[in-house]
């Protein structure tokens, strides 16, 4: 590990003395003045004579880079939606080959007149890069939540891309992928469970979240591990100019934060608490009991230097309640993660740095408070350092990570062959990868990553991304992705309990062959003034997928076979922007199936191989969301449909006798009680369709901010299914009209 870092070292230094020539690389970082935020897709222009002659476009850390600029004067204008736009004469000589600039935009007004380069960091609904999605706190915002403010778990569940199967457990499939095949990040370090158990809130608040991408499929290679979707949170740092805080409670839940200046325009704090409600209030405002609990803690600490930028975030989640009220099983889940990051320039080079230090730890448990039944744990250490070098119209990127996992589980014979357990893993791999422009219409961005865990072989992964503009302008793009991916651990659970949200992580459980899959996407987007329209089709070949075996009688106990996973798809979006008015329509449609070979299926079929949906294939999906913010007031409203996921169909009933018990004399007991099933999954659940609303106006003095926000989640009382108990023949509803009004205060 330590030759491979001290190789990358010496290649950066290598392409530093490359680059270095006659012609100028211009660089900086661009920040609110208010707050000291890093602003996400600022325009950076350089002019001659108001005409514009090089651009370019921050990054999530506010990093700008415009390379191979002939030495003159020029002038600089860098500008952003909502704020003044900054110029400044620049005079590049002969002797300067670096020049860092740091921007600091003071917010406007009103809005003035922007020198605008064309970019393709936009966000929204409407904007979908192969299978990649910038996510914004704004974006977030126009989500109608419980709560006093927007949250990620409430907005992925507006895309057509994902499925939730409920109000609540905390379970996120994205097209076709299981939630233990979603690599989700906070600032750069794994998080497992960050969903809540009511299924409306995550650890990732809108107020607290910078920027979020989400790659539904197709990711670059520097991202491995998984072999569905990539979901990469960027946490703000507090505010560095000024203290402020905000309380707030609401019927759902309650919290806090607090952030200010450790040292003035430099260094920054920033704290948050928040805890659910929903277990004291449900009676009084549901009319039932809801034993659902939560609870989230995040502190980061950044400083912000010339050339650096460098934080230590630290994340508590508990999740705690009973998903069925009437059942007595309850589950735990619980995240812990420390990460340590750093981002900033090589000196005198166009090369900047990228490091990720990370501690996590995740356990969940099903069972009695006391003695849980089943419990698993998962630990990683992780180390990864990145390298990007811009150089005019290119970008080249490597890297290289280790990492190391202890997996723990204790299944009490659910699973067969999989009692209790520990498994440690290591694993160390790297990956190269590049952005070329090739005239104004093609952009290629091919990677290859390298794994390599020590109990298997090496792994190596070609990806290739493109974007392809056929007229060479950006309203008018087709986009295209195609991969390798690997997983060397899976979380496994028993399909057979649609109740059930445990998770259980352990390492290649099928004759230690890794899951594996292949991604194909294929997208069209295009712009007609204020709208934007995307289509995006794709495909996912999944391999090694461990499922577990179902039985024509219902048993306690199973064991895992291997599935095979085939996934097709269509995703389109219309999105509408115009000054305060939003709205967004999306359809998905999408196909899932497995194919296994169970030996019992030749008892109850003519073939021991069968293929069926899984309990996530929800065939067609429907979301409309619309917003409208005029001055301080705020109103959004959303509607959602689906059509039925798949389930189990019990056959009948039939009784067991125990003919190995010994009985003494005549008895009357007919035996156990058991069901008898058909297929797996081969019946279908009710459509399911629901209306939410929001509305919230702004109180300001000179001091504090107070939002009064009031709506209502499913506001036609339509009466959703969630599961069906088919042992007690009894059906668990999804949550009635829920209304609700939230207060928060917040100091300017």
């Amino acid at each position: 590990m330590r030759s491979c870092a001290l190789s990358l070292l010496a290649a950066s230094f290598l392409l530093t003395s490359f680059a270095a020539a006659q012609d100028v690389t211009l660089r900086g970082f661009v920040t609110d003045a208010t707050n000291g935020q890093p602003l996400l897709g600022a325009n950076v222009a350089l002019l001659q004579a108001d005409e514009i002659l090089r651009g370019g476009v921050t990054n999530e850390q506010g990093i700008f880079s415009i390379s191979r600029i002939a030495p003159g004067r020029y002038v600089l204008a860098v500008s952003y939606v909502g704020y003044a736009t900054h110029r400044d004469t620049l005079r590049l000589g002969r002797d300067v080959l670096v020049l860092q600039v740091n921007v600091a935009l003071e917010p406007a007004a009103k809005e003035i007149d922007e020198v605008v380069v064309t970019t393709e960091r936009d966000t929204g609904a409407g904007k979908v890069d192969a299978g990649l999605q910038r996510i914004r706190p704004k974006d977030m915002q126009r989500i109608p939540t419980p709560g006093p403010s927007g949250d990620l778990a409430g907005y992925l569940q507006s895309l057509p891309a994902i499925v939730s199967m409920g109000d609540r457990g905390g379970q996120v499939f994205v097209r076709g992928g299981t939630p233990s095949q979603n690599l989700i990040l906070m600032d750069g370090s794994l998080i497992y469970k960050p969903f809540h158990i009511i299924g409306f809130f995550s650890a990732f608040p809108e107020d607290l979240v910078s920027n979020v991408d989400l790659y539904a499929g197709g990711f670059g290679a520097r991202y491995s591990g998984r072999i569905s979707s990539v979901i990469d949170v960027t946490m703000r740092g507090g505010n560095n100019r000024r203290f402020q805080g905000s309380a707030s409670i609401s019927p759902f839940l309650t919290g806090a934060r607090l952030e200010g200046p450790i040292k003035k325009g430099q260094a920054s704090i920033l704290g948050s608490f928040r805890t659910s409600l929903i277990e004291e209030t449900a009676p009084d405002v549901l009319g039932q009991v809801l034993p659902l609990r939560f609870e989230d803690w995040f502190f980061k600490i950044q400083n912000v230097g010339d050339r650096s930028r460098c934080s230590a975030s630290a994340m508590y989640t508990y999740d705690r309640g009973r998903i069925d009220a009437e059942r007595d099983d309850v589950f735990r889940w619980q995240n812990t993660v420390l990460a340590g990051q750093c981002t900033g320039f090589t000196p005198n080079s166009k090369v900047y740095s990228n490091i990720n230090v990370g501690f996590t730890h995740a356990g969940n448990a099903i069972g009695s408070a006391g003695q849980p039944e089943r419990s698993a744990d998962a630990w990683r250490i992780n180390v990864d350092v990145n390298f990007t070098l811009i150089d005019a119209d290119k970008e080249i990127s490597w890297g290289a990570f280790g990492r190391a996992d202890d997996l723990t589980y204790r299944l009490r014979e659910q699973f067969h062959a999989f009692n209790d357990n520990e498994d440690f893993l290591i694993e160390i791999g790297g990956y190269v990868g590049g952005k070329w422009k090739i005239g104004q219409k093609l952009d290629l961005h091919p990677s290859l990553s390298l794994t390599l865990p020590f109990e298997h072989k090496l792994g190596l992964e070609p990806r290739l991304r493109m974007k392809w503009r056929p007229w060479g302008t950006v309203a008018r793009e087709v986009s295209a992705a195609i991969g390798l991916y690997h997983q060397t651990f899976i979380g496994i659970s028993d399909e057979r309990d649609a109740g059930s949200v445990f998770t259980a992580w352990v390492a290649s459980p099928l004759e230690e062959v890794r899951a594996r899959a292949l991604h194909m996407l294929l997208g069209w987007q295009q712009r007609m003034g204020p709208f934007n329209l995307v289509v995006e089709g794709y495909y996912k070949r999944l391999n090694n997928i461990p499922v577990p075996i179902w039985s024509a009688i219902a048993r306690f106990t199973t064991t895992l076979t291997s599935a095979n996973s085939d996934i097709v798809g269509l995703d389109t979006r219309l999105e509408f922007q115009r000054r305060r008015m939003y709205a967004y329509l999306g359809y998905g449609y999408s196909w899932i199936e497995y194919t296994s070979r169970q030996d019992h299926f030749a008892v109850i079929a003519d073939d021991a191989i069968q293929t069926y949906h899984p309990p996530h294939d929800r065939r067609h999906q429907l979301n409309a969301v619309a917003s409208w913010t005029p001055g301080k007031f705020e109103a959004s409203v959303r509607w959602q449909f689906g059509t039925g996921l798949p389930y189990t169909q019990p056959l009948g009933f039939d009784s067991m006798i125990d003919m190995f018990t010994f009985v003494s004399g005549p008895t009357t007991s007919l035996g156990q009680p058991r069901v008898l099933f058909d297929k797996p999954y081969q019946g279908r659940l009710p459509t399911y369709h629901r209306l939410d609303l929001s509305a919230g106006y702004t109180f300001d003095t000179r001091t504090v901010g107070v939002t009064l926000q009031a709506g209502a989640i499913n506001l036609y009382d339509r009466v959703n299914l969630f599961y069906y108990d088919v042992f007690e023949l009894r059906r668990v509803d999804q949550l009635p009209i829920t209304p609700y009004v939230s207060l928060k205060v917040e100091t300017r």
